[in-house]
């Protein structure tokens, strides 16, 4: 009883995130337009260095949140159907937290290249990497412990 329990507490929460998932990936959506019309309007006006360059970071930033929110986005619904902890719903946790890494590399070195090049002041932390990491490491454990609980079926 109380394994279903916890599986019925899995999947309200997961419907909960998942919506958020969902209003992220319209945010990005709405974000790449935005820096999109920034950089339409940057090139019409002569193409300042730096507009252009913070507009085409903007929207390659954005399109990096967009894939890392779409990946949490599936492996919700797929824990809000009951596919609690096999390999496709992992993969998409591994995905996730692949995406959100090749995010903070972008964000780090363009916030470099336009400190240095551009003289703009970006600054950039280390929490993106700290939580992309900590996401590809529980991806990691839920791999293990599938591979565990099949071992031990077999051997049962």
């Amino acid at each position: 009883m109380r394994n279903f329990q916890n599986k019925t507490k899995i999947i309200n929460a997961s419907r909960q995130l998942r919506a958020i998932a969902r209003l992220s990936l319209i945010l990005w959506a709405l974000g790449m337009v935005i820096f999109l019309a920034v950089l339409v309007a940057g090139l019409l006006k002569g193409g300042n260095a730096r507009t252009v360059y913070l507009a085409i970071g903007g929207i390659t930033e954005m399109a990096l949140a967009s894939m890392v929110s779409l990946n949490f986005y599936h492996f919700f619904t797929r824990l809000n159907n009951g596919d609690l902890f096999d390999a496709k719903t992992v993969g998409h946790l591994t995905a996730a937290g692949r995406w959100w890494l090749a995010y903070w590399v972008l964000d780090f070195s363009f916030a470099v290249i336009g400190n240095v090049c551009l003289a703009t002041k970006m600054d950039y932390t280390f929490g993106q990497l700290f939580a992309s990491l900590v996401v590809i490491f529980v991806a990691w454990l839920l791999r293990e412990a599938q591979e565990l609980q099949s071992e031990q079926s077999l051997t049962v």
